[in-house]
């Protein structure tokens, strides 16, 4: 289109100024054939880079889809995980909270066997106390029956 213009241009100079201005419209022509070959290859790296951007934009919603997915399955096998040692803890808790309540009836027991064997121990310490006291009487009265008899003896 802006070629056509210049050659009417071109011949409009022809008609009516002589051999300067041919040189000019060639001139002329020629940056506008320089300007056009500029444009298309601006256009041609135009369309080049356009081309990168649409593959750019395909790769980057590849890889955010791609990194969705990664992080919905990562955010399931945490949540497993999680809900696999909650599982795991009540089970350690109710075992160790049933191990505590039955060493603290152990505890109840072996309180309660002490007290106990301490009432025994308490009551054979009396028994002793009074077999000793016996052993003494005893011991006095064989004494006294020992000096009876040699006091008999003796009177004999």
């Amino acid at each position: 289109n802006c070629l056509s213009q210049v050659e009417m241009m071109g011949s409009y100079n022809l008609g009516s100024g002589g051999m300067a201005s041919t040189q000019n419209t060639s001139n002329l022509k020629g940056k506008l054939l320089s300007l056009n070959e500029e444009i298309n290859k601006l256009g041609e790296e135009l369309e080049y880079y356009r081309k990168q951007m649409s593959d750019l934009v395909d790769q980057k919603q590849s890889l955010e889809s791609i990194l969705q997915v990664n992080a919905k399955g990562t955010k399931t096998k945490l949540i497993s995980d999680l809900s696999t040692v909650e599982e795991e803890m009540k089970r350690h808790f109710a075992h160790q909270k049933a191990e505590n309540s039955r060493l603290q009836q152990q505890i109840t027991s072996i309180k309660g066997e002490k007290t106990a064997l301490q009432t025994q121990m308490l009551a054979l310490q009396r028994r002793i106390a009074e077999l000793e006291r016996q052993v003494g009487q005893d011991e006095e009265q064989l004494g006294a029956q020992q000096c009876d008899y040699y006091e008999f003896r003796y009177f004999l």
